[in-house]
């Protein structure tokens, strides 16, 4: 008897987030639909529909047209945008980024906050300012309901294994944000979070079952999804390509890694060295490069030539259907991607060409990839598909 409540409580609520993703992914729907797509009788539906009302995750917005047999008109069913929201992070080198988006995923505000130097220690309090202000704006009925965090370095557990831009001084910010504002919280390696966001935030990667994302920052890194879900490996440190090291002759010299070559501050530092030393920053390198300055060109034709290796190394490693490249500097010089290419299909053979695509809004990208995934954890949806991207204005 005790297994037989067991399980009809279990397939109730099983029934309970099938109805809630229904809503999320092809809002407005009416309940009519979600009886016809999940096969479920049409007082079950309303049952689950009503469970979910009172708690507050969602809202009618009226009716929708008549079928062409006529009768009532359904009434049309969303996500409660006045429900709640989640406050999203991302550790930049200069800035933190933040944004508030409601439990659509929808942005509510972006900001940047001057970073550049700080330790943990001093960023803390401008992460509880922001926190702070958002609640002091807002007119939702719940308020705070979860907190991510862009992490440029390796996540195991929901804990930072390797940070190497910036000394976390053994500040655990699950514990800390957790303890202060009683939500969840949730760290993610940023290339992960922007592979997510392909998937999640981009209607025409729906398709996609296996895809990658490299991101070209400060460091490089890979955001792996097969079939269809984030694949983190082991240990947190699956898609670090830009530790890999560089195959030579002479095994005792100091290793150098991927990164050391074609990051973004590789980049920068080259070309900096180069012009014996001047202060430079991705701006100032686009502004050279698009002034045909002859340093500029070199390095960055270097880049390009050097990232289609990369590609068509993680090509090889993982088969994906498309790789984005989830890259500041390239989606400043669109022109360099259609060199990216030739120089890719110059290495590989034509028939095994992998499509690719520069990430759009990529100053979004983390951000929104960590809205996704901690919305998920507060709706209880974290083993579903949702697709952000079919959210409509109403």
């Amino acid at each position: 008897m005790a297994n037989t409540i067991r399980n009809r409580m279990q397939l109730h609520q099983q029934n309970i987030q099938s109805v809630l993703a229904q809503v999320f992914n092809h809002q407005p729907i009416s309940r009519i639909e979600i009886s016809r797509n999940l096969a479920l009788n049409k007082s079950t539906v309303s049952s689950l529909y009503n469970a979910l009302k009172e708690e507050g995750y969602v809202e009618e917005l009226g009716e929708g047209a008549a079928s062409t047999a006529g009768g009532r008109k359904p009434v049309l069913l969303a996500i409660n945008r006045r429900y709640g929201y989640t406050m999203n992070f991302d550790f930049g080198y200069r800035h933190i980024h933040v944004m508030k988006n409601n439990l659509s995923g929808d942005i509510m505000s972006y900001t940047q906050v001057d970073a550049k130097g700080l330790s943990i220690q001093e960023i803390l309090p401008l992460i509880e300012t922001q926190i702070e202000k958002a609640e002091n704006e807002d007119k939702t009925k719940h308020n705070l309901l979860g907190i991510s965090f862009a992490i440029h370095g390796t996540i195991d557990a929901n804990a930072i294994t390797y940070s190497p831009f910036l000394d976390m001084e053994d500040i655990d910010l699950v514990t800390y944000f957790g303890e202060k504002y009683d939500v969840p919280v949730l760290l993610e390696n940023e290339a992960n979070l922007a592979a997510v966001y392909e998937r999640d935030f981009n209607d025409e990667n729906q398709r996609l079952s296996n895809a990658v994302t490299i991101s070209i920052h400060r460091g490089i890194g890979a955001g792996l999804i097969i079939n269809k879900k984030l694949y983190r490996g082991a240990h947190g440190e699956a898609g670090e390509i830009g530790r890999s090291l560089r195959i030579g002759n002479n095994v005792v010299e100091t290793p150098h890694k991927v990164e050391d070559y074609c990051s973004e501050d590789a980049i920068i530092n080259q070309i900096s060295e180069a012009r014996k030393g001047a202060p430079l920053d991705r701006y100032a390198v686009v502004k050279l490069y698009n002034e045909n300055d002859d340093i500029a060109k070199q390095v960055i034709g270097t880049f390009v030539e050097n990232t289609a290796r990369i590609i068509v190394n993680v090509s090889n490693d993982y088969d994906p259907d498309e790789i984005f490249l989830n890259s500041p500097l390239i989606e400043s010089l669109p022109e360099l991607l259609p060199e990216i290419r030739e120089a890719y299909s110059k290495i590989v053979p034509s028939n095994t060409v992998i499509p690719m695509t520069v990430t759009r809004n990529s100053h979004y990208a983390t951000l929104l990839g960590g809205c996704a995934l901690i919305t998920r954890r507060v709706l209880n949806l974290e083993d579903f598909e949702l697709n952000f991207a079919a959210q409509q204005e109403f």
